[in-house]
This record gives C-alpha cells, structure tokens and sequence, in this order.
C-alpha cells in the first residue's frame, strides 16, 4: 500500500456520472406525475360545456322523434276508425283509460245505453265511460295497443259526437249508435241518405241523428225535408284555434247561428259562441261539418293523459293551464259554451317554460261526418 486510499469501483467521474444519472431520475419522475387540480377543472369544464351543448342540440331531435310517431299512431288510429265506420256505419264509443291489463274491458269501446230499439230511446244514447276517462278503443278497432299510446307513451285520448257521456249531455248530437226511427226500425247516423225522392222510412230521425230543431214545416218527413242535404247535418264537436291566453276562430265548419244567410264567423269565440239557430233552407249547408271525433296527444308534459297502467297525469299542484284544460275530456272544461263546446287545436307554446299558464303542447286531429263518409268508400256507409 502507498498509503494512498481507493474506493474500489469509483473512478474520478462518477460524481458527474451520479449528477446525471440523478437529472435524468428526476426528468422521468416529472414525465410520469399526474395532473394538477387546476389541470383536472379545466378539463371537467370543457367536457361539461361539451355535454351541455351536445344536450341542447339533441334535445329538439328527440321532441321531433316523439312527434313523428305521434303522427304514425294518429294515421293507424284514423284508418282503423274509418274502417270501423265502414263496417258499421257508426263511431265507436271511447275506451276507459283507468282501466288496468286486468280489467275485462281493457282497450273495449264503453257500452252504449238508451238503444233498445223502442222510440222513446233514441234521445238517450250514451257512451258509458266515465266523463273524463276517454281514450281510443284500440281493442274494438282491431289495432296492436301500441298506437294507442303517443310518442310520449301516453294514451292517446278519443272524443267521438255523442249525446251523452255516463249520463253528461255534452250538447252534440249522435254519431256512435245505430238509432231507431218511429218505425222501431235502426237508423245508421254515420250515413248518407242517397234518396232524391220524398224521404223513406228509414230517413234519419230527427231527435236520434239531427239536430233538434231540424226544419219542420209540413211535418217529419214532409215536403220540407227535401231541403236537407244527403249527408248527415247537426250539431258536433267544435274545434277552436289558440292564439296567446285564449281561443280566436273556430277551425271546424261552424253551426249555424242565423236563422237566415251565411254564417257569421266573427260572433263565435272559444269562450263566447252565439247559440244556434233553427235550421232552414237557408242555412242548412252550413250545419253539420263540425268534427265527428276528436284524437288528442297531450304531449311531451303529458297533463291528463292516461297512462299505460291506467294513471291520469295531473298538472303540477296549484298551477292552471286553460289551454290543456279545455283538452282534459272533462265535458264540464270543453271549450265553447251550450250547444257549441268543443276542443282546442294550435301550434306548441310556451314549450320550455312549464310554469307559464299559456303552456300548449297537444298534437289534435279531427275529421267531419262527411269526410268520415266518403272515407266509407263506395256502397258503405250510405254511398252509391
């Protein structure tokens, strides 16, 4: 030994050699470490506004989807009720939307009461659903339940011309029975009457089919009667148009209310209607091209709709909405007044706000005794 010490194994640059080799520890250390939290809220912003955007742009897609097959079921839904009035000459009553899948008369048309062929009947025909409950019969019209329900999965709420619902008058005149005449004989409602000689035997009855003041000079079935058109006249549904808080026009074809000279559009609101007028040569085209049903999809909300399971959708708690209301089924809420109510028919408003009372979002069909009629097609329904 000279005295001098040696570390085996180090040479004079293994301090600069361990620097180095401690840089680069450090480097990948630093490669290798996680975000910070002002890194990691950055990015949770930007997939929040990533989110949010992409929500408010498939928001609409989806309303519109929803309303598409709205319309497929009210096209399913008008062909198989003018099949129905082509086998039968008449409207099928509603269904109960409160009945469950347990219920015998699920999806059935509710009975008619009053029909028991003797004369003094034929003012009492009713549907015997509950004011209120109204849905399409799908089971009666033969249709797979699926579109009996909207876009929404709501039941989509039927309201044919008829006098009653369980004992309710509703003003209208009759669509949904097959009345009798005087002779005990039935009378379709839903019919033409093709004669062009003095009206037979079986001629539309007044009190069962027409209006209750149907011209009377010269008698039931007297010479007067030649003035009636061959199509059945009286008074049906009204359907009103909405413009802001309230109703303006009305939509349908309206009931006479001149005893002479055309009618006067501007005299009838949704919530003042000028009462009708007995009906004359005069005006007797007017009358009778209301509408014979009504199909109505209370929309996206849903508010007095029918579930699937047989629950009526209710508004929130201490809010009222008059537009939605008038299509509730409730005869006590329809539009119009005596002798002129009806439903409500209009673009969506207020669609994002639910709280605004002039909130609107039902899709509303209709279609009139004639256009039901010559829907019949040839040798139906009364056609030649």
């Amino acid at each position: 030994m000279n005295g001098r010490t040696r570390v085996r194994g180090l040479s004079a640059a293994a301090p600069a050699r361990i620097m180095n080799e401690d840089a680069v520890s450090r480097g990948e250390m630093n490669k290798h470490r996680g975000f910070t939290l002002i890194e990691m809220a950055l990015v949770v912003a930007i997939i929040g506004l990533m989110v949010g955007g992409g929500a408010f742009a498939i928001t609409p897609l989806l309303r519109q989807a929803r309303i598409n097959t709205t319309d497929t079921a009210l096209d399913q839904l008008e062909a198989a009720l003018a099949l129905f009035a082509t086998r039968n000459s008449r409207l099928p009553c509603p269904a109960d939307g409160s009945l469950t899948s347990t219920s015998a008369n699920y999806g059935l048309e509710s009975g008619q009461t009053g029909n028991t062929g003797v004369a003094s009947d034929v003012t009492t025909n009713s549907c015997s659903v509950t004011d209120g409950h109204a849905v399409i019969p799908w089971k009666t019209l033969g249709i797979d339940e699926t579109y009996s329900l909207d876009g929404w999965g709501n039941r989509i709420s039927y309201m044919p011309a008829v006098a009653e619902i369980n004992g309710t008058s509703t003003g209208w005149n009759s669509l949904v029975d097959n009345a009798f005449n005087t002779s005990n004989n039935p009378v379709n409602c839903l019919s033409r009457d093709a004669s062009t000689t003095a009206p037979p035997t079986g001629f539309r009855y007044s009190a069962a089919c027409d209006a209750t003041n149907t011209i009377t000079t010269g008698g039931l079935y007297g010479t007067a009667d030649y003035n009636v058109p061959t199509y059945p006249f009286g008074n049906y549904i009204a359907v009103y148009s909405i413009s802001g808080s309230a109703c303006s026009t009305e939509l349908t074809v309206p009931n006479t209310n001149q005893a002479s000279g055309s009618f006067n559009g501007a005299n009838d609101t949704c919530t003042s209607v000028t009462v009708a007028a007995a009906i004359t040569s005069s005006n007797v085209s007017y009358d009778g091209q209301r509408a014979a049903y009504v199909l109505i999809s209370h929309g996206q909300s849903g508010w007095y709709a029918w579930s699937k399971g047989g629950t009526q959708l209710q508004p929130y708690t201490g809010t009222t909405y008059p537009l939605k209301q008038y299509n509730s089924m409730a005869i006590a809420h329809v539009a119009g007044t005596t002798g002129n109510g009806g439903f409500v028919q209009g673009n969506f408003q207020s669609i994002n706000n639910l709280t605004n009372a002039n909130f609107f979002d039902d899709i509303v069909r209709w279609r009139s005794p004639g256009f039901v009629i010559e829907n019949c097609g040839s040798s139906a329904c009364g056609n030649p």
